[in-house]
Order: structure tokens, then C-alpha cells, then sequence
């Protein structure tokens, strides 16, 4: 585990932009995301009135699934740190809140991002398995080896979508922490198009403005599958 630092107390005033965030995204983001995101949800307890007690979210977390949270204070936390503490079964959760001018989206991931996106998916134990399978993956290679895997990461745990029971429904943590972003899915402005493994070899990333076009996946084991396709189609190099 990284150190021992103690969670970062948030304020008054970053209490009231959680606040603000959650009244804004709760209900569109209870309509149009995946079931595993309700149940994860529903087992951490998130509320609209403050920044979670992550001391006491990690205590429940080692509960549930074995994994801990730790606290950093990096904003934008890079690809290897990321996935060595994700590894480890570490999930890392930032001391930063995002800006009241910024509340539809932020560049950097928050902690409106970590807990309100991500931390529901993490209390569902396959996911977090298939997140530490992926980060192990991850750390075998350099960053640049690894450019088309992280526009896997991109276009499924930050910003996927899924067919479930006929629907399209999000998946990603970035759209559940990005009202802007979901209502752009939801109202048809993201061209929707198949999740291809081979997308990923050419599709560019951006934290710094919306999205045009999205994929979608028929079922979690599609992106499972596609994780272990890539690394056969990318053998580890050999020095």
C-alpha cells in the first residue's frame, strides 16, 4: 500500500459542490446507467449532503472485495502509479474537488469522479477483479506500448456503453460523473457506433472536450474478452 496518508478532510464549501453535483446528476444517471451501477450504488451508500467518509468506504470496501483506497494528493495521477496501485488492489482517491464554473465536466478526475463514478462499479466483485486483471496487464508494458490499451480503458470503463436488456445504458465512470456528457449520449449527439477491438489501434483520446463518437459493447464479457485479445495480439517485448 502507498504510505499511510490519512484521508484529506473536505470542507463546507467542497461539501456544498458535492452537493450540487450529485443533486444535478443522480437522476439521469439513475435512468440511463447500467445495473451494476445500481447495485454497487446501493452497497456503498453515496448521499447527496457531503464528500463520503472514505475511511470508513475503505473499511467496507476490504469487506466486500479485498480492495483499499488510499489517499493521494496528485490530481491527474499518471498511467503507471495508476495501474500499479490498481494491481495491488489500491484504488487511489484524490484530494481534489472540481471548480463551481466547472460542474458540468472537468479535465481532471475528481473526487466527484473517483467515488460517484467509479467507486459503485469497484463494490461489484467482478468488475474490480477484471480491473486488477487489466492493471497487471497494464504494467507489463511502457506507456507508449500500451497507447492502443489505454484507449480501451477509455472507451470502456471511462467511457463505455452497454446493450442490457435491449437498451443502451452507460457504463463508463466518466459519463456517470459528466452531466454534460450524458445528456450529450442521451440525446443523440455522440455518434453510437459497435465496440472493435481494432477501433482502439487508431481512435485518439481526449480529457479536453466532448465526445463525438462512442461504443458499444453487447455484454461485459465482450470487453473482457477484448482485453485478453489485445494482449495476445501484442506480445510483451522481449529486451
Amino acid at each position: 500500500m502507498i504510505g499511510s496518508r490519512p484521508f484529506h478532510h473536505f470542507s463546507a464549501d467542497d461539501d456544498a459542490t458535492w452537493r450540487a453535483l450529485y443533486q444535478r446528476q443522480y437522476a439521469d444517471v439513475m435512468r440511463h446507467s447500467t445495473r451494476w451501477y445500481h447495485e454497487g450504488f446501493e452497497q456503498i451508500g453515496l448521499t447527496a449532503d457531503r464528500v463520503p467518509d472514505f475511511a470508513a468506504m475503505n473499511e467496507a470496501f476490504k469487506r466486500i472485495n479485498g480492495w483499499q483506497l488510499v489517499s493521494t494528493d496528485v490530481q491527474y495521477t499518471n498511467g503507471q502509479d495508476w495501474f500499479e496501485a490498481l494491481a495491488r488492489r489500491e484504488f487511489l482517491i484524490t484530494e481534489y474537488i472540481r471548480d463551481r464554473a466547472d460542474l458540468d465536466y472537468t479535465p481532471l478526475p475528481d473526487i466527484f469522479h473517483d467515488a460517484f463514478g467509479h467507486l459503485p462499479f469497484m463494490a461489484i466483485p467482478r468488475y474490480a477483479d477484471f480491473i486488477q486483471r487489466f492493471a497487471l496487464h497494464a504494467v507489463d508494458y511502457t506507456q507508449q506500448q500500451r497507447h492502443s490499451l489505454g484507449n480501451l480503458w477509455w472507451y470502456t470503463v471511462e467511457f463505455g456503453l452497454i446493450r442490457e436488456d435491449g437498451e443502451l445504458k452507460a457504463l463508463g465512470a466518466g459519463l456517470m460523473s459528466s452531466y454534460a456528457e450524458m445528456q450529450r449520449v442521451f440525446n443523440g449527439e455522440v455518434e453510437i457506433v459497435p465496440f472493435t477491438l481494432d477501433a482502439f489501434e487508431i481512435y485518439e483520446q481526449s480529457p479536453h472536450e466532448y465526445h463525438d463518437t462512442l461504443f458499444v459493447v453487447d455484454s461485459w464479457e465482450q470487453i473482457e474478452q477484448a482485453v485478453e485479445q489485445w494482449t495476445e495480439a501484442h506480445p510483451i517485448p522481449m529486451y
